[in-house]
């Protein structure tokens, strides 16, 4: 399990750099359509706890990074978990 506190998810260049560093891509992902396309073929298993961190701290794009988390779950059963 990757586990990310979304606190320290500050601005969207530490988001992606925090996503590269800890979970397993095969390139390095800097968009939402590579977050995507990487959360659906590969099987980490992430856990974003203060989730509600996100809106927060990236602002509109946050909605669309939750957007993508849940849309890799619903599309592709992938394995992230959004906790308060």
């Amino acid at each position: 399990m990757i586990r990310f506190d979304a606190n320290d998810f500050k601005d969207r260049e530490t988001f992606y750099k925090l996503l590269n560093e800890k979970c397993i891509f095969d390139y390095y992902v800097e968009n939402l359509d590579a977050l995507y396309d990487e959360l659906v073929v590969k099987d980490n298993e992430i856990e974003i706890i203060n989730f509600h961190m996100i809106f927060e701290n990236l602002g509109e794009y946050g909605q669309r990074v939750i957007q993508v988390f849940v849309d890799s779950v619903k599309d592709y059963d992938s394995k992230v978990s959004l906790i308060n």
